[in-house]
């Protein structure tokens, strides 16, 4: 257990907010499903003695193994998701072709659309939705129309008892996919709600309190990297950096200097600006400064220092 919060830690850190965090958990669920659908394909195949097909399983599941140890701007860069979907929609194709309608592959199409729509943002992806849904529908049509005629042309028949074997995994995967399409909308209604109860938490306290009225000023001068900054800071917030250091008498200059700015309510691309940092280098700041401050991955690093210090 301490492994798996050590890692949902770090994987938070890592994250830009809370959504990006969510978004890289339920990918990594994601992929651990597809890792069991294809195991499940390698025993059914081994079952129906479809050997070639369990090779081809076997190399897909190793590779969907690799794929939760790449970082995140990696896994999440949308040529390559893109180029993920539609490799997906391919492979049930393929499989759909050579075993025939009776084995009932194309139901895949089902959740994999599912999956795009969740993964891809509509609105700025809306053009990539299109294209792997009219894809997906396109092979689809092509066997249905063709009533498999490439499937004959492929020349592998699978038997009644073969068939059998897949119709009963295509549900209860079918199945399988629909109870987690549900649980991922569960999850992505349940991060709407919170960011919108924090954000609403937030504008009540700044009504209540003076202590941004300042922040206006304060961001020119940061945003502006003036070097007068930290010194106006400290005559707007005398006691800021006192109890931050009484909390964690071991945080460096540069960690408080990210607090100020996070104190301001600036977004961690605008604190890599001020900085002259990378946002990952504010990322791993952010890591730490939550490591020392003792705060729970559960709570949002800015409202917390904006609400306590």
């Amino acid at each position: 257990m301490n492994i798996i919060s050590s890692f949902l830690d770090k994987k938070k850190a890592f994250a830009k907010d809370e959504m990006d965090y969510e978004k890289s958990l339920l990918f990594d669920v994601y992929t651990l499903v597809l890792v069991l659908m294809l195991l499940c394909n390698v025993i059914l195949n081994f079952i129906i003695n479809q050997y070639e097909n369990l090779l081809i399983f076997l190399i897909a599941t190793v590779f969907m193994i690799g794929t939760l140890f790449l970082p995140d701007r990696i896994r999440f860069k949308r040529s390559l998701l893109a180029l993920f979907f539609f490799s997906l929609g391919t492979f049930i194709f393929y499989f759909d072709t050579i075993s025939g309608k009776e084995c009932m592959n194309y139901l895949s199409y089902v959740s994999l659309t599912i999956a795009v729509a969740f993964f891809f943002d509509y609105i700025r992806d809306r053009w990539i939705i299109f294209f792997m849904i009219i894809s997906y529908l396109t092979w689809f049509l092509i066997n249905i129309l063709s009533d498999y005629y490439i499937f004959d042309l492929v020349g592998v028949k699978a038997s009644p008892d073969q068939q059998r074997y897949v119709r009963i995994y295509k549900i209860i995967e079918i199945s399988f996919c629909t109870f987690v399409g549900m649980y991922f909308i569960y999850r992505k209604e349940r991060m709407l709600v919170k960011y919108y109860i924090e954000k609403e938490k937030l504008n009540a306290m700044i009504q209540k309190t003076d202590k941004v009225s300042f922040s206006g000023e304060l961001y020119d001068l940061a945003m502006s990297r003036n070097s007068l900054f930290i010194t106006y800071f400290k005559s707007q917030f005398p006691e800021f950096f006192d109890h931050i250091i009484k909390v964690s008498p071991n945080m460096v200059s540069s960690e408080l200097e990210v607090c100020a700015l996070m104190k301001l309510n600036l977004s961690t691309k605008e604190i890599a600006s001020a900085t002259n940092s990378t946002v990952r280098a504010i990322e791993n700041k952010k890591y730490r400064i939550r490591r020392k401050l003792g705060i729970s991955t559960e709570s949002d690093i800015s409202i917390y220092i904006i609400s306590h210090f």
